[in-house]
């Protein structure tokens, strides 16, 4: 979330938090709370804000989080893979990696994630090559490296 400095809903979240803390629910004091006060505060004058999609943070639903560090298994998957990373591309600032579900998981040349990764840059917030010229599927994360100017 990103506010100006001295933005009411920041104050509305606090004052929530203050008020209705409950350490047993998960989810209380974090995206619900979030939503309670949103949804009371939403249209009235000095609360302007956007919301946007879950997409827009969650591309994939934590029981599907692991299909984004697979590489695909055969040309159907392939078709369903590049789908969904266009789809992220359009529709997504960040992806969401459920860390409860894919702690342990590699990334595996060729997957979503690997692609992802290998064309922005964590270091340095360059993109190395565009997402969409994707078509080819498979690289090596080398190429990213050689190309990034903040590994030497």
């Amino acid at each position: 979330m990103v506010f100006d400095k001295g933005h009411p809903l920041v104050y509305k979240f606090i004052e929530e938090f203050a008020l209705t803390f409950d350490g047993n629910k998960w989810g209380h004091n974090g995206p619900y709370l979030v939503s309670r006060v949103v949804s009371r505060m939403i249209g009235r004058a000095g609360f302007d804000f956007t919301v946007l999609p879950p997409v827009a943070f969650y591309p994939t639903d934590w029981r599907r989080i692991r299909s984004l560090f697979q590489r695909p298994r055969n040309e159907t998957n392939l078709k369903r893979l590049l789908a969904k990373l266009e789809q992220i591309c359009r529709q997504s600032y960040v992806v969401h990696l459920w860390n409860k579900q894919s702690r342990r998981l590699k990334v595996v040349e060729g997957s979503i994630i690997g692609r992802i990764m290998s064309d922005c840059c964590g270091f340095c917030n360059s993109s190395v090559s565009t997402l969409y010229q994707f078509f080819g599927f498979l690289f090596t994360h080398a190429q990213h490296l050689h190309g990034c100017p903040c590994i030497t």
